[in-house]
């Protein structure tokens, strides 16, 4: 990309590095040489330009140039660059900020001083104000388009969403590129219904919201979960996890945040004078009621539910310690990013829970979740030995089960936990998770933890019914669609599989499940340069461990593809990773194996399926039976005798 930039720019643009990559675009520092300024140009990644009319997004982005406020971001001047085949790139070039996106700086920190927070919000909002009298709506605010720079704000990227939509969004939508992103996106411009600035209004209140509470208003694992809760539920108070946020504050963020744009304010300039007086409170328990009538509406015309009916959120008492609460559905929220910081973010947050409240059945069941998700993917956990996290699991699995012995849910964890501390026995597990779907026949992740138990028991259509069962049970959950597209992969079923591994990207874009399988697929299909990118997605989606996985699948999809010298780079860069951890994780064993298979080292193969151990895990097992990149060692004799039970890889068992 550097080479084509800078031979198309040269005279114009002096192109000096690349600054990032987003979802999006990568962005490039470059010097102005007409101007002698420092400009930063934004070129759209292949996948979107190929689903859009470049010329067309062009026209559309200059609409935005005649945008003139002093936190604004001003477009200078755009084109197209050559790309890879016959595709053309859109780039556009803006002021450069020399500071960070207010992204940064909440990860960073967290949350920020709640004068500040209030006055970048009211900087963002004037921005956005003049925007809107020029009858340009932004639709896509959030902590990455708003940028700080010697005590400002700045609101960039103005238009592109609306571009983006306009020269491409039904193919966009097709390939899973979402306009727009679901945790500040506003009710009505995620179902699609038209939008105006009040759809602004309501994003600036999540990013203020998240300023003050440091986590956005709604949450969830899944695109789909997100919106249903929005439409279902009151966000969470933020003075409950914040005294200090003034209640007239409060009351302005909770009103732009109203489901319905009639009942926020008339427009964002009302918004920002709100943040600035006293704002009468609103009478106990009308709240509630107004989000759920809202939400009714919203759910009947749009089609979507909340998980489990009407229950409160994740099943949580209503009578809990509100702080309590918040810890614990943020401890949820990073638990699913299946990514080590989320992980480890979860198990700060719940141990924060059950500290404030020790009977809180659901977060010890959640802790009990989080830590088995560590263990058995060799997640490093500060201030916690690695031999320590599954008696810590065994522990707050049975401080759940003690709490409510009716909870599917606690008998759901008791399963999980099971299944690490049995690797080998799979009717342990079995019992447990039979006695959750007893009890919750609703429950997906049980349905999903049965049909996992009968895949690794060699009960392969059994357990594709069961996949069935959960995806049914909550169309939302992303693990349940992801291992239902697993299932069809293993038994060679490439379209099938394709079509569930497409739903859960297109879904959940950030699930690192969701990308690893829809990379495995598309090498199954013969589609290696996707296969690559999809590991790709990955790699930049996690650390550590679940690093040394996405690389290994990169370099299986390169040797398959016959980009030998790659594969092998990228190889011995996982090999290197890998030796970090002991023992070794089973994926890790699994995948590396696969890529030396790919190019014909079958010793390198061996050796590493010969590390792990158990080699009688289940799960492990099911790898080794079902996992179609074996097949180049299937009928190697220490293959084998590697194998247990009778069926040999690839057969009607899987």
């Amino acid at each position: 990309m550097l080479e084509r930039l800078s031979q198309a720019l040269a005279g114009r643009y002096l192109i000096e590095r690349q600054l990032g990559r987003g979802g999006m675009a990568s962005v490039w520092l470059a010097r102005d040489l007409r101007l002698d300024r420092a400009v930063a140009i934004k070129v759209l990644h292949p996948e979107l330009a190929g689903a859009i009319g470049a010329e067309r997004f062009i026209r559309e982005i200059h609409l935005t140039v005649r945008l003139e406020h002093p936190s604004i971001v001003p477009v200078l001047d755009s084109g197209i660059v050559d790309g890879p085949g016959d595709i053309v790139l859109p780039w556009y070039s803006m002021v450069y900020v020399p500071g960070e996106s207010l992204r940064a700086r909440l990860a960073r920190e967290g949350s920020l001083p709640v004068e500040e927070a209030v006055h970048l919000a009211r900087e963002a909002a004037a921005a956005l104000a003049t925007a809107h009298r020029a009858g340009i709506v932004h639709r896509d605010i959030k902590p990455e388009n708003l940028l700080l720079a010697e005590g400002r704000l700045y609101v960039a990227d103005f238009g592109i969403a609306k571009a983006l939509m306009d020269t491409g969004g039904e193919r966009l939508t097709s390939t899973g590129f979402a306009i727009g992103t679901p945790m500040y996106m506003s009710p009505e411009q995620a179902s699609a219904a038209p939008v105006d600035a009040r759809s602004d209004q309501y994003s600036l209140g999540c990013v203020l919201y998240e300023m003050l509470a440091g986590e956005p208003p709604f949450t969830g694992p899944t695109a789909q979960a997100i919106v249903a809760r929005r439409m279902t539920e009151p966000p969470r108070s933020i003075r409950a996890v914040r005294p200090a946020v003034p209640e007239s504050v409060e009351a302005a963020v909770l009103k732009a945040l109203a489901p319905i744009p009639a009942d926020r304010y008339p427009d964002i300039a009302s918004f920002a004078a709100a943040l600035a007086r006293p704002v009468p409170a609103a009478r106990p328990g009308r709240p509630a009621v107004a989000w759920l009538a809202a939400g009714v509406l919203l759910v009947a015309a749009i089609g979507f539910g909340a998980r489990r009916g009407n229950r409160h959120p994740a099943g949580v008492s209503v009578s809990r310690d509100s702080i309590a609460v918040a810890l614990y559905q943020r401890g949820l929220h990073d638990a699913a990013k299946r990514t080590p910081g989320g992980v480890r973010a979860a198990v700060q947050a719940l141990n924060d829970a059950v500290a404030r409240d020790s009977s809180f059945t659901e977060a010890w069941g959640a802790l009990a979740r989080t830590y088995v998700r560590a263990y058995g993917r060799h997640f490093d956990l500060s201030g916690i030995a690695s031999d320590s996290v599954l008696r810590l699991a065994v522990m707050a699995s049975d401080r759940a089960l003690a709490g409510d012995r009716r909870s599917s849910s606690a008998w759901l964890t008791q399963a999980l936990v099971t299944r690490m501390v049995e690797p080998t026995d799979v009717a342990p597990t079995l019992r447990a998770v039979r006695e959750a779907l007893a009890l919750d026949s609703s429950n997906a992740e049980a349905w999903h933890a049965l049909a996992l138990t009968l895949a690794e028991s060699g009960e392969m259509d059994s357990a594709l019914q069961a996949w069935r069962r959960s995806v049914a049970a909550d169309p939302s959950y992303a693990e349940g669609i992801a291992f239902l597209a697993l299932g069809h992969y293993w038994r060679h079923q490439y379209d099938s599989a394709e079509r569930w591994a497409d739903s859960v990207v297109a879904m959940e874009p950030s699930f690192l499940l969701g990308r690893g399988t829809a990379g495995y697929i598309a090498i199954e299909r013969g589609e290696y340069a996707r296969g690559v990118a999809q590991f790709e997605a990955a790699r930049r989606l996690t650390t550590d461990v679940e690093l040394v996985n996405a690389l290994a699948g990169k370099a299986l999809a390169q040797a398959r593809g016959g980009a030998v010298r790659e594969a092998r780079a990228t190889l011995h860069l996982a090999d290197s990773l890998a030796g970090a951890f002991a023992p070794e994780p089973s994926h890790s064993a699994l995948f590396l194996a696969q890529a030396w298979a790919a190019l014909g080292e079958t010793d390198r193969a061996i050796a590493w399926l010969r590390r792990y151990q158990p080699s009688d895990d289940t799960h492990f097992q099911l790898h080794l039976r079902c996992d179609p990149p074996f097949g180049p060692v299937a009928q190697d004799p220490r293959f084998r005798k590697l194998l247990r039970g009778t069926r040999p890889p690839g057969s009607a068992g899987c």
